[in-house]
């Protein structure tokens, strides 16, 4: 058996996507647990069910990925875990780009029993090409990866202004800091999970990431702007405007609330999620980038410490 519980190559932790409890916890439980389960994985699960067997929190998905041998092994040992199956509909398409293989696949099957359509790259420029012929509609990205970090793939997917088309959810280590978020916000990030998270939270996560793009307000019309966040578009007139996600979402409330001040904390919430302050420079990065994409600075009045207010004008 590998001794590497899928742990990253700059990291100490011991969980891998899903894994709710260290492994080196509880070295004798966890050699019971091979030698049962290798004797008799359909008895494993039969006592399991019952209740019969404990377990000290949960069987992580590291331990059942080092532990298989066989494909019966593995099936039996993510059985244990719950993990979900699919649903009905047509399954969204996920990118799982992570430079650790074993760490991919285990977060790649994770989803899959979740319902969803899921391929795996192994690194920026891998994650890049496959973007181009699957068109994912979320895509979970390692923040650190020999080639290419997490904000160099954000910035590619945005050359030339436009935004990014799908949500972009930044797998990271225990160690990162809130500069680090601050950075991938800045570059379109819809959100951070540090490895090792529950996979409840994983696909709470993910769940919201997709219901967010789902239910975008629809299209709505002020004179001569037009904006569909839905449909990642906006239009002055006869002319396109380059915006990323999120100033496209502000633009769109702000439509929406034509005339009205709306506060500054509402459309953190809103459009970031959160009202964290150190959000509030990538809020003000995206009124420069609306006010630059209308060319009308005087359509976003700024109420300075209260919000901003759009006035469109004939």
């Amino acid at each position: 058996m590998s001794g590497r519980f899928c742990m990253k190559r700059r990291e100490t932790s011991d969980a891998a996507m899903g894994c709710s409890e260290p492994l080196r916890r509880y070295p004798r439980t966890q050699r019971s647990w091979q030698t049962e389960l290798r004797a008799s994985p359909s008895r494993r699960l039969a006592s399991s069910k019952s209740g019969s067997w404990p377990m000290p929190g949960r069987l992580c998905l590291a331990l059942a990925a080092d532990l298989s041998t066989d494909s019966a092994f593995a099936q039996v040992s993510l059985n244990l875990l719950g993990c979900e199956r699919g649903i009905g509909g047509v399954p969204a398409k996920l990118l799982v780009v992570d430079d650790e293989p074993r760490t991919a696949e285990l977060t790649a099957e994770l989803l899959r029993r979740a319902g969803y359509s899921v391929d795996v790259a192994n690194s920026g420029t891998e994650a890049l090409e496959r973007i181009r012929s699957v068109s994912p509609d979320l895509m979970l990205l390692d923040y650190e990866m020999p080639d290419m970090e997490a904000p160099e793939v954000l910035d590619t997917l945005r050359s030339g202004g436009d935004r990014i088309p799908f949500p972009v959810i930044i797998l990271t280590g225990a160690r990162h800091s809130p500069g680090d978020q601050v950075v991938g916000i800045e570059r379109g990030a819809a959100d951070f999970i540090v490895k090792g998270t529950d996979r409840q939270v994983v696909l709470a996560r993910v769940r919201g990431a997709l219901r967010e793009r789902a239910s975008a307000p629809g299209a709505v019309a002020r004179g001569r702007l037009h904006v569909d966040a839905a449909r990642g578009e906006a239009r002055l007139g006869d002319r396109t405007l380059k915006l990323e996600r999120r100033p496209l979402l502000m633009l769109q409330l702000l439509a929406n609330r034509s005339g009205e001040v709306v506060p500054r904390s509402e459309l953190l919430d809103q459009v970031w999620g959160s009202s964290y302050k150190g959000f509030e420079h990538s809020l003000e990065q995206a009124v420069h980038q609306i006010r630059r994409e209308l060319r009308e600075p005087k359509w976003i009045e700024t109420f300075r410490g209260i919000g901003y207010k759009l006035v469109v004008q004939a």
